[in-house]
């Protein structure tokens, strides 16, 4: 088994070719393997021999980008592709997030892209996998980036959502059109009792969520009583793009991102540190818990996980620094 780093991830196996979350133009690839639906990996959904989940795969029809049927595949479930065995678990990053597992040659490989290790109020944790190799997304994997425990954050968004409307003020944020959306809503249903609006875009989202079990609560922006509520201000507003509603009242606008834990965003009135990844110490976590013989890293901190990771007794490499391709092979110490 080979893999190779292309603006996504190349595994090759056998005469079959599997790339994750890859944007190249490659002819000979037998399956593209979409891990979710963020619009930075669901890169050509619209090939033939695309393979995703089937929440995934409803997510990408909301946007429109979908534009073909695909192939789906449940969590916990192996389908074969030639001599290549694949199977999808829970990534924890996002409604029908997964990580592949790909065995060949008697070589198992796990590929995980964006993962959270923590419960969300919508989201279960990604379960750890034990492989002989593993590639992992680095997006948070630098010491700077350790998050304050989830319950702590909700507090807070939960405080400011009080403030805001003592103060006549309608809280509004702006957030990822598919998971933090949807985790500010639950956050509003469960520790609050008012009403949410969304735009129609979330609204198309959530309906998804729902779909598959997620209860929400919210109004639409566009109907009657969705323009009722904004009209009044008695609700929390929530949008994946920040906009101006004519309004008598006026509206504090806040975000939700892991990058608030270092950046300040000085166009919002608050800026809450709450992601749908893994922080630092929760990549290291995952690593130590899926027990890889080598573990190489990607995107985001690459080169400073690895190195941390080496530090701990693991070995591992930047996919990006480690050549053109890797060769997996199972007597490698």
């Amino acid at each position: 088994m080979r893999t190779s780093y292309e603006n996504g991830v190349l595994v090759a196996c056998k005469g079959m070719v599997l790339a994750f979350d890859a944007a190249g133009d490659r002819l000979d690839v037998s399956l593209r393997c979409i891990t979710h639906a963020h619009i930075d990996h669901a890169m050509k959904t619209n090939d033939p021999n695309t393979l995703m989940s089937a929440e995934t795969y409803e997510l990408l029809k909301v946007t429109g980008r979908l534009k073909r049927s695909a192939d789906t595949l449940e969590f916990e479930k192996t389908i074969d592709i030639g001599s290549v065995k694949l199977t999808a678990v829970n990534a924890g990053h996002i409604l029908g997030s997964c990580q592949y597992v790909i065995e060949c040659e008697g070589t198992t490989l796990l590929f995980s892209g964006d993962i959270n290790v923590h419960d969300t109020l919508i989201t279960k944790a990604a379960k750890p996998v034990n492989a002989d190799f593993m590639i992992l997304e680095a997006t948070y994997g630098d010491p700077n980036f350790l998050f304050p425990d989830r319950e702590a954050i909700y507090s807070k968004i939960v405080k400011w959502i009080c403030e805001c409307l003592k103060s006549d003020k309608i809280p509004a944020f702006k957030a990822y059109l598919f998971g933090k959306s949807q985790e500010l809503i639950k956050l509003v249903n469960e520790y609050l009792d008012i009403p949410v609006v969304v735009c129609d875009t979330v609204a198309k989202a959530c309906e998804v969520y729902k779909k598959f079990g997620i209860d929400l609560s919210y109004f639409r922006e566009s109907t009657a009583a969705g323009k009722e509520l904004l009209k009044t201000g008695e609700c929390v507003y929530v949008s994946n793009h920040r906009t101006y509603i004519p309004l008598n009242r006026k509206m504090k606008w806040a975000t939700a991102t892991g990058w608030a834990l270092r950046y300040s965003f000085e166009s919002y009135d608050a800026a809450f540190p709450l992601s749908s990844h893994a922080d630092f110490m929760g990549l290291i976590s995952h690593v130590e818990a899926c027990m890889p013989r080598r573990v190489y890293t990607m995107h985001g901190y690459s080169k400073r996980l690895a190195k941390e990771l080496e530090r701990r007794g693991l070995a591992a490499t930047a996919l990006e620094s480690a050549g053109a391709f890797v060769s997996l092979i199972r007597k490698e110490k």
